[in-house]
């Protein structure tokens, strides 16, 4: 199941490719699409900082890095596309997140 959530405004729309599951909006990560305007679509995992000193503690590791990694304050909705929202508007979507691909080109016959 797709969910998505979107802001006219800042064309930036949110799909969350394995539905929006989120069990802890402070300590949990979710993988999501950030989708633009043009309908380019760049993937992310979005993590608190609590899910990562808790994935540190657990993997009893020193350190903690991903591709494509967004930290934000909370897990609601509504924080996520404020961050996809600042990240786009940065210029910088494309160094911080994959280009997953155009999804216009993948309607189109």
């Amino acid at each position: 199941m797709e969910n998505e959530i979107g802001n006219m405004n800042a064309h930036i729309t949110l799909r969350f490719p394995t539905g929006y599951q989120v069990n802890d909006i402070y300590n949990d990560n979710i993988d999501v699409h950030f989708i633009t305007e043009f309908g380019e679509a760049y993937f992310a995992v979005v993590y608190t900082l609590e899910n990562i000193a808790y994935l540190m503690k657990k993997d009893n590791t020193t350190c903690f890095w991903g591709e494509d990694m967004v930290i934000v304050s909370d897990l609601r909705e509504e924080t996520i596309l404020s961050a996809a929202i600042e990240i786009y508007s940065s210029g910088f979507i494309k160094s911080i997140c994959t280009y997953a691909g155009n999804i216009n080109n993948s309607n189109e016959e």
